[in-house]
């Protein structure tokens, strides 16, 4: 048998060395593959993660511009002035800007009490785009008139350039006296009319003075 010119404890001490080495090289790596593992079966337990980061992302070949807190201003047929916001928005090819977070404040004049209206989304067309100076507002609809009253509905759709909306989908209105629910309204506000049907009404009993 050939020698390597070592002791043969010298050897083994060596061998031991270098086992020792791979061992503690192991155990640093072991927890950075536990937790790419673990990662990986997060991933496949949840696979909406994947598809709610690719619904979040903008699609490029339908939208061109993404705005924060875009401020929209002009007037109505009525000659009142009007401003529409959101948290952010997006422009669509066609000029349809699309809201998260919108709200639209209408001003009032000496004829016509303020409008505002708050919704979770909505869609703008500007007087450039088809179908031009129009809004639609839906989830949890909040319009609220400079004269007291509240009206909820799930979608309003707005001319502004006629001054007149609609609520197609129920409408429920509340005053300081009153509570009137409706499967439909029409607000003319050139005529500041507005029309329900199928109305429903509750009147509040008067508070007594005093209290």
């Amino acid at each position: 048998m050939a020698e390597d010119g070592r002791t043969p404890h010298t050897k083994n001490a060596a061998e031991l060395e270098a086992y020792s080495r791979r061992i503690t090289r192991l155990r640093r790596i072991l927890p950075v593959i536990a937790i790419f593992l673990l990662g990986l079966l997060v991933l496949a337990a949840n696979p909406d993660f994947a598809r709610k980061a690719g619904q979040n992302a903008p699609d490029s070949a339908d939208h061109r511009l993404i705005i924060d807190h875009p401020v929209f201003d002009g007037r109505g047929r009525d000659g009142r002035a009007y401003r529409l916001t959101a948290l952010q928005g997006m422009q669509k090819n066609d000029g349809t800007m699309a809201f998260s977070d919108a709200q639209m404040n209408i001003a009032a004049n000496d004829q016509k009490p303020s409008l505002s209206f708050t919704a979770n989304e909505g869609i703008f067309r500007p007087p450039t785009a088809a179908r031009g100076d129009t809004a639609e507002l839906s989830g949890d609809v909040n319009v609220t008139t400079g004269d007291g009253y509240q009206i909820l509905t799930p979608h309003v759709a707005i001319n502004l350039a006629d001054a007149i909306w609609h609520a197609k989908d129920g409408v429920r209105m509340k005053g300081q006296d009153s509570t009137l629910r409706a499967t439909r309204l029409e607000a003319d506000e050139n005529k500041a009319i507005y029309r329900f049907q199928n109305i429903r009404m509750r009147l509040l009993p008067g508070r007594e003075e005093g209290r």
